[in-house]
């Protein structure tokens, strides 16, 4: 009987995802584009959560070309690149049991689609995880996205562009010192990275300055700052899980170990934020000038929001929630997205070292002899073409997001691909195809699969004259486009060209080869661990500590 029991349940539960699918189905089969059929959406969260404990396994699963478990994989627009685009064209459709999903490659349209953020807006469920300490900018929409977008646009404008710059190259001219260190014999680069991206974002967003080595060596830290770096470096290593699991599952009494000391983690971070905002209201209050840190910035847009709209019922302030909510994702968008594009991009310069040569030709020419740590933002991070080009290239291949969904809601819409014109029911995820746009050799030639910034310089007579290669639009868009589109975009680009300035302009960084390995070939196998990658909340190396790293001073 429990036998046949589960039987039924089976038959039911394969009844029901075929009824959805063929629900789905008769939506958008009449527009004319391909269909491809998958029995999960690729946003199940029980799915999402299987992939991840067991994606070692999962991985070597053989996907083909024209199975319909190809598409459900999270992340899997990274493996495939352009492949299912140059198969079946600029827009196709994947029907799923729970939605449809459409997936563009086309500039026009995509650029297109950037622009009508009220007919595409932001599918809002896939990034309510990140509420963990209450709304923020990233679950806004509507007029609610607009009021927080002008009361957190301070801590992004161009006057931190300085502070970012100081203290990447100070950070960097640390790790510099630590990779050549007499005792080293070499360093795995991923979490340096990462310390080195939570050592800036501290700085800049709370004025939290920490010598590189201090992650080695917490006595360097006093009891604050060390529970306050502490707290979230846990939080931000343990993303997934903090924002999957409730808090109250993080701190019960038969919850592993692991779990407790995340969810301690994430109590103690939110007592920090709310000191910080406590301290900065107090200042205010004496009218004495603010730390001009992200806390500060927050409170004291909100504060003057509140005069006015205790007057005028003009703009609500924010609440605590939402200072405390915005905090967390400007720490989590800031700090992961950065440390991943740096891990990235420093196992591609070791393994290409002609790009290194390169940069640093740059960076010797426009820093005149000059000690590296004493360069100026003002006067340095503009002419240094090739460095953000690294970046750039790094980003088109290895994207730590797998897309930017948006979302046609409750109304349907048009758009137009290859001037036809489509009409788009609601309640379907439009999907500009960013792996496929960076990738596909339409616009980027027979080797965009080839990492190469020499591509983002145009021509010139000498390094003075070089210009930085501007993308067609829709072709090119790693901060998405748009009103939405990541406010952090220059906070990256120069944290991650003077990270360039402090460990490539006097140096070469090379991998140690295993016993009995040539250089060449440790080159080879770094390209590999590179390209051994997988989305699981953001895309992420398999194996990065698989490599060791050696850090020489240039001749």
């Amino acid at each position: 009987m429990i036998l046949l029991l589960l039987t039924l349940l089976f038959v039911t539960y394969l009844t029901s995802i075929a009824y959805f699918i063929w629900v789905n189905y008769s939506k958008v089969v009449n527009l004319g584009l391909p269909i491809v059929i998958a029995p999960i959406t690729p946003d199940n969260p029980l799915w999402i959560a299987v992939q991840t404990a067991f994606g070692s396994i999962l991985r070597h699963f053989p996907f083909s070309a024209t199975s319909f478990t190809r598409h459900c994989r999270l992340g899997w627009e990274f493996h495939d690149r352009f492949q299912t685009h140059l198969r079946l064209g600029d827009a196709w459709i994947l029907v799923t049991p729970v939605r449809n999903w459409l997936y563009v490659a086309n500039a026009e349209a995509i650029t297109d689609i950037f622009s009508r953020g009220r007919d595409f807006t932001r599918p809002v469920w896939m990034l309510e995880v990140l509420n963990v300490f209450g709304p923020n900018i990233s679950t806004a929409e509507g007029s609610d996205w607009q009021r927080q977008r002008k009361l957190t646009s301070g801590p992004f404008n161009e006057t931190k562009s300085p502070l970012v710059w100081d203290e990447a190259l100070r950070q960097a001219t640390d790790i510099t010192s630590y990779w050549r260190s007499p005792k080293s014999t070499g360093r795995t680069t991923a979490k340096d990275t990462r310390t080195l991206a939570l050592d800036v974002l501290a700085y800049v967003a709370f004025q939290k300055s920490y010598p590189f080595a201090s992650s080695d060596s917490p006595a360097l830290a006093t009891a604050e700052s060390l529970s306050y770096r502490d707290s979230l470096a846990i939080i931000l290593e343990n993303a997934l899980i903090t924002m999957v699991l409730p808090e109250s599952a993080l701190s019960f009494p038969l919850s592993p170990a692991s779990w407790k000391r995340i969810g301690s983690a994430i109590r103690s971070f939110r007592r920090y934020m709310a000191k910080q905002v406590k301290d900065e209201r107090q200042l205010m209050d004496s009218r004495s000038p603010g730390t001009g840190n992200l806390v500060s910035n927050l409170v004291r847009a909100s504060g003057e929001i509140s005069e006015q709209y205790n007057q005028e019922k003009s703009i609500k302030p924010l609440t605590d929630a939402e200072i405390f909510g915005n905090i967390f994702v400007f720490n989590f968008a800031g700090h992961d997205t950065t440390a991943i594009s740096l891990a990235y991009g420093v196992l591609l310069l070791v393994a290409n070292p002609e790009v290194q040569d390169w940069i640093h030709e740059e960076i010797n020419h426009f820093s005149k002899h000059k000690g590296l740590s004493t360069l100026k933002y003002k006067d340095t991070f503009h002419k240094l073409k090739r460095c953000l080009a690294v970046l750039l290239e790094t980003l088109r291949l290895y994207n730590p997001l797998p897309g930017v969904p948006k979302y046609t809601g409750k109304n349907a819409t048009t758009l137009k691909i290859n001037s036809k014109s489509y009409h788009i029911p609601e309640n379907v995820l439009v999907v500009p195809a960013l792996q496929a746009q960076h990738t596909h050799p339409r616009h980027w030639g027979s080797d965009s699969l080839e990492w190469r910034p020499q591509r983002w310089i145009t021509a010139s007579k000498d390094l003075e004259s070089e210009v930085l290669f501007q993308p067609p639009k829709g072709t090119f868009f790693a901060w998405s486009e748009g009103l939405r589109n990541c406010p952090g975009k220059k906070f990256a680009q120069v944290e991650f060209v003077a990270v360039m300035v402090g460990l490539f302009g006097n140096n070469i960084a090379e991998p140690v080869p295993n016993h009995g390995e040539s250089v060449a070939a440790a080159r080879e196998r770094v390209l590999r661990v590179v390209k051994d990658s997988n989305v699981e909340l953001l895309l992420q190396m398999r194996d990065p500590e698989s490599v060791r790293v050696a850090l020489k001073g240039r001749a």
